[in-house]
């Protein structure tokens, strides 16, 4: 039972098979032409013999045809093998043959330039069928411009020749339109190729585009876009049938716990472990006598969503318990052995939901019932799921007494001046201390709050703090330290209410707004709705920074519109260098446009130091990452920047020299 999605998967990984894939199509297409080439090639020696019947020597013309039409022959024969055996040999060979095919072929028209009769209107006909033979050849090697050129300078080079030796205006006519039409043909093959190069390179890039909108790119799983296209070709699959089949919502726990304390890298590091465990056991079921898929797509970071098919529901339960067998084996990092365990939520095909998002929710339901207990632990969708208190009203709840009971705090991470090798300023990232499930993730949260609108609230006691804690500093000798805080799009289009909140927070913290720099995304900064708004900042002395550059799907004019002052490379990019060529090329290429229009550069998520060598090397102007600190609570900042008030950040000196 095969349960597809009709869409198309392209690895990052798979550039030189898509090359290598339009090539193919390329010399099909020239082998294509082939067999019309070499009948249309027939009838012309067979017309051309009629025409010069009776004005040339009957044995020399015999011969040319015989020759001729041998070379057609042979180029048909070329044709038959390739189909027959195309798979057999390289392209290079296949496109060898042809070019030398096609050059033989030019080459056996030359006798009949050289016996052209002295008949003007015999001489016509030849000319007209020369003209059209040497269009067919233009033509059938585009994408061959080196091809075209040999194969058309064959045929016309001798004809120029013949016509300057003869002399007179008419063959002098003839030399000269025929030295014209073959420099035109040259053109029109050389655009044609230039356009086969052009739409390569579009092909290309639609191929990443499409890879990055479907898969995760750093598991290389299908994302969720793809699963309502296996939940609905599996409905297909078992719809009166007696099988059933089952969502599973399979979510790693404390992965925000793996992040915070041993950074991203590491968090990063073992999604990958756990994709390539669950397609190890997803390949091991598929060989089982019961011939159960496993269909494996990630949804979130830490989570992903499992299609079990055919299924009987009487044995699910052993199925299931097998999932947990990837966590068996403990995830190595470098000496570091971690234990992990996962929450698992089933929804089965009917009795659950008879499509994707009835499926889903009551799956994803299930799971949320099961972390409640902790371990690795599965739970059966039941109807009572939802008829208790949802976690996300509880969230919002707690959010809010959160902001009443001063739950949440203020971490700093240091920001790296390259180029000093020493601590320019921080970013300023909240953090949520709950008292019974103790630090709640951002990511947890941070979503919620800009849903219901907690976020404006926030966003100001974040601001008005960091710039606080940012004064306390500077007066501390710290003089030239700055802080960035995030701005979301919602606390932008709470219009004047954002210039209001700034004036209070600088006037109230009297901090000076050259030293506050506001981190804005790209989809926000595009917003036609808070253009003025973004004007005002910078009319007010305050630094923007695009926050997570390069991961919108924008255009660069926003760069000219404001006065940016840094572009923030997203950590995506950052986390691959230097195993991935494809983050080496979009982070050199950003960091040289920053550096062209004068804007400063600060890559994030800095974890090794190889990464932070490349950095340096391509002139990035600031890092930020667990390489050197992890977000700190005020006082192990301030401690930080005591340790290195006259002292590089870096005990290697020779790397910010390299």
């Amino acid at each position: 039972m095969e349960i597809v999605a009709h869409q198309k998967q392209i690895s990052p990984d798979e550039r030189a098979h898509i090359a290598k894939q339009v090539k193919d199509e390329l010399i099909e297409h020239l082998y294509q032409g082939c067999l019309p080439g070499t009948i249309s090639g027939m009838v012309a020696s067979v017309a051309l013999y009629l025409d010069y019947k009776g004005y040339t020597q009957e044995n020399l013309l015999v011969m040319w045809v015989i020759a001729f039409n041998l070379m057609m022959v042979s180029l048909t024969a070329l044709y038959f093998t390739y189909k027959k055996f195309k798979n057999r040999f390289s392209l290079a060979k296949w496109e060898w043959a042809y070019s030398i095919l096609m050059t033989g072929c030019a080459i056996s028209w030359v006798p009949i330039i050289l016996m052209l009769p002295d008949d003007t209107t015999r001489q016509y006909l030849a000319l007209i069928a020369l003209f059209l033979a040497t269009t067919g050849y233009a033509t059938g090697t585009i994408g061959q411009f080196s091809l075209c050129v040999v194969t058309l300078m064959v045929m016309l080079v001798p004809l120029i020749s013949v016509c300057l030796y003869k002399g007179g205006i008419f063959y002098n006519i003839i030399a000269a339109y025929s030295a014209i039409y073959m420099f035109f043909m040259f053109g029109i093959n050389h655009r044609s190729t230039q356009w086969f190069k052009d739409s390569l390179k579009l092909k290309l890039e639609n191929s990443l585009v499409s890879y990055q909108a479907n898969h995760d790119l750093l598991t290389d799983l299908p994302n969720q876009r793809f699963l309502p296209q296996y939940v609905e070709a599996a409905i297909a699959a078992v719809k009166d049938t007696e099988h059933t089949f089952a969502l599973v919502c399979f979510s790693l726990n404390r992965m925000e716990m793996i992040n915070d304390s041993l950074g991203h890298h590491a968090g990063d590091s073992i999604i990958q472990s756990v994709a390539n465990r669950l397609n190890s056991l997803a390949m091991h079921v598929s060989q089982s006598p019961d011939k159960t898929q496993y269909i494996i797509t990630i949804s979130r970071k830490d989570t992903f969503n499992i299609l079990m098919i055919p299924l009987q529901t009487e044995g699910a339960e052993n199925k299931l318990q097998r999932i947990f067998s990837v966590l068996d084996e403990p995830f190595y990092l470098e000496d570091r052995g971690v234990k992990l365990t996962a929450s698992v939520g089933v929804s089965f095909y009917p009795r659950d939901g008879e499509d994707y998002e009835s499926l889903l929710a009551n799956a994803d339901a299930a799971m949320l019932k099961a972390k409640q207990f902790c371990g690795n632990r599965f739970e059966f969708y039941r109807a009572e799921i939802n008829a208790q208190l949802p976690k996300q009203i509880a969230l919002e709840n707690d959010l809010h007494d959160a902001i009443k009971n001063n739950q949440l705090q203020v971490y700093y991470q240091p920001l790296i001046d390259l180029k000093q090798g020493r601590i320019a300023g921080s970013e300023a990232l909240i953090r949520w201390l709950h008292p019974v499930h103790g630090f709640i993730s951002p990511i947890n949260f941070i979503p919620l709050a800009e849903e219901t609108g907690l976020i404006v609230p926030i966003g100001a006691w974040v601001m008005q703090e960091a710039c606080r804690q940012t004064r306390v500093w500077q007066q501390m000798g710290f003089t030239g330290l700055k802080v960035a805080v995030n701005v979301s799009g919602k606390q932008l289009t709470s219009g004047a209410n954002i210039l209001d909140t700034i004036k209070h927070v600088l006037t109230v913290t009297e901090f000076d707004p050259k030293y506050l720099e506001l981190e804005i995304t790209e989809t926000a900064i595009l917003d036609e709705n808070i253009t003025s708004i973004i004007k005002e900042f910078t009319n007010m002395g305050l630094g923007l920074s695009v926050d997570d550059f390069g991961t919108g799907y924008s255009g660069l004019s926003y760069l000219k519109r404001f006065s940016i002052d840094k572009l923030k490379i997203d950590q995506s990019f950052v986390r691959d260098i230097p195993a991935s060529n494809d983050s080496i090329t979009i982070v050199s290429a950003i960091l040289a446009m920053a550096k062209e229009l004068n804007v400063k550069s600060l890559a994030e998520g800095v974890e090794t130091e190889e990464q932070l060598r490349f950095l340096k090397s391509k002139g990035c102007d600031f890092i930020q990452g667990y390489y050197f600190s992890k977000p700190l609570e005020a006082s192990y900042f301030t401690q930080l920047l005591l340790n290195y008030r006259n002292m590089a950040v870096f005990s290697n000196i020779e790397l910010l020299e390299t």
